[in-house]
């Protein structure tokens, strides 16, 4: 395993992030369209949030296995890493919720994924200074 596998697949997954929630903001105010960014949104949704939790494990790993220069699990990108993996975890319990007809989630949900993607700003950012 490399130690840019991590910022590799994190890129990814942090860039689809932004556009499935792009996709979701834009959906919120669609007149025409939007079945089909719902569609989208949920489509990508999933994996998104699957990507960004095997960055997370990557990340984890490598810090462990490769980083001897690095404290495991003392780092705020480890703790913003772990904070957008509840965000984002609370927001795939809240789509489900949604999906079943659930009122509050559907309050909740856009929430969970906004703060989740203004957190990914600031994981950038602190895993900008410990890259290798």
């Amino acid at each position: 395993m490399t130690p840019y596998l991590h910022p590799i697949i994190g890129a990814v997954g942090l860039l689809l992030l932004g556009y499935v929630a792009s996709l979701g903001f834009r959906m919120r105010t669609a007149r025409r369209g939007r079945a089909a960014l719902s569609a989208s949104h949920a489509r990508l949704a999933p994996i998104a949030y699957g990507i960004v939790l095997a960055s997370w494990l990557i990340g984890a790993a490598s810090t462990l296995w490769l980083r001897a220069d690095l404290e495991f699990a003392s780092s705020l990108h480890f703790r913003s890493g772990c904070a957008m993996a509840i965000l984002l975890t609370g927001s795939a319990l809240t789509a489900r919720a949604m999906r079943r007809g659930s009122a509050g989630a559907r309050e909740i949900h856009p929430w969970l994924g906004a703060l989740a993607v203004l957190l990914a700003a600031a994981h950038v950012a602190t895993g900008l200074r410990m890259m290798p």
